[in-house]
């Protein structure tokens, strides 16, 4: 069995989304500026397309940094191929609703896309699940959307993107992790769209100039949010509540680990919720996706560097499909140890987002 929980997909143009909005913002979407409603997006540009260059014809008209993908496609070079038995859905563009300034637009345009999703994707192919994209700028609305689609088979957790005005810790969140936990849902934390709309910057150096810079930093937001969430006490609070760190890299978290344990053995009269150190609390409740997979020319060292993470519990495969740096399955796993394998294969990706499992596999 194969599980894979990171894959791309998202519209043709914004303008998809018209027959599941209410009349106003069609007309918004129709109607803004000189050519329809534009969504804010990346200064930098990867120097030979975000999207693997075997999936398209370059020339052909695409406007959009993420080029479209059909669901065809996506069986055709991906789900059939590698044998994938489930494959979460993460989105591309839309994922920037939760930046835009106008939350009550993003709100209605996150409704509308779940919408789309549902009936574009999920309905049509059994393989797939969904990730509930939410207006996280208005924690309020996104806690509503969580409630009206999260009770769907079809939905399995709730996105945000790495890119936020506040940390996800902080108690204005707090009524997404409330819904989150009321549902059972976990929530994955996505980089994506740091430094974009009203997001906060990348680092505190200032913005990157050039692509090769940005990748490397791009998960700088999560492990702000990932650092945030273990400190207000998240998961005291909301029990049920199961967060995956995806898409930014494996080896960082073990030094922020070390240092917020540490930390907190100096500090714990100023976070006095904390009832159990930081780490204690990732071993029941964090798990991490396999991409961006650090490649050391010496393969031994990565394991070294995150034994600390427990992989073998913790780690769950993700392709990145079908953008540039996807990684095959077989050649993620070729990297781990035999003992892990099954369990980041599966097991672990079963278990974080409550997935029925056939008898024949669990024996």
């Amino acid at each position: 069995m194969l599980i894979d929980c990171d894959i791309h997909i998202g519209y043709e143009t914004i303008a998809d989304l018209i027959p599941y909005l209410d009349a106003p913002t069609a007309e918004l979407v129709r109607q803004s500026g000189t050519n329809g409603l534009a969504m804010p997006t990346y200064p930098w540009n990867h120097p030979s397309g975000w999207i693997r260059r075997d999936l398209y014809e370059r020339g052909d008209g695409h406007d959009a940094n993420f080029v479209y993908m059909s669901l065809d496609t996506l069986r055709a070079r991906h789900l059939d191929p590698y044998g994938v038995d489930v494959g979460i859905v993460e989105p591309d563009e839309a994922a920037v609703f939760s930046v835009l300034p106008n939350a009550q637009l993003a709100a209605r345009l996150c409704s509308a896309y779940n919408d789309w999703l549902v009936e574009n994707w999920l309905a049509p192919e059994p393989r797939l699940r969904g990730m509930i994209v939410v207006p996280a700028q208005w924690p309020e609305a996104a806690a509503r959307e969580i409630r009206r689609v999260g009770g769907r088979d079809e939905f399995v957790g709730v996105f945000l993107p790495g890119a936020a005005r506040i940390p996800y810790g902080n108690p204005v969140h707090d009524p997404i992790w409330e819904a989150a936990n009321e549902l059972g849902l976990p929530v994955a934390v996505h980089t994506h769209y740091e430094s974009i709309g009203i997001a906060g910057p990348i680092t505190a150096a200032g913005m990157p100039d050039f692509y090769a810079e940005y990748h490397t930093l791009c998960g700088s937001g999560m492990y702000g949010h990932f650092v945030s969430i273990l400190c207000h006490g998240i998961f005291e609070r909301f029990p049920e509540t199961r967060v995956a760190m995806v898409e930014g890299g494996l080896v960082p978290f073990v030094g922020y680990l070390w240092r917020l344990d540490t930390n907190w053995r100096s500090c714990r009269s100023e976070i006095p919720w904390c009832r159990r150190r930081p780490s204690e609390y990732v071993w029941d409740h964090v798990r991490f996706a396999t991409q961006p997979l650090e490649t050391p020319d010496e393969p031994a060292q990565l394991l070294q560097a995150i034994e600390f993470l427990r992989p073998a519990e913790t780690l769950m495969y993700a392709s990145d499909f079908p953008h540039w740096d996807f990684d095959e399955p077989e050649q993620t796993l070729r990297q781990l140890p035999d003992p892990w394998r099954d369990n980041v294969r599966w097991r672990n990706a079963a278990g974080f987002f409550q997935l029925p499992v056939p008898a024949a596999t669990v024996a």
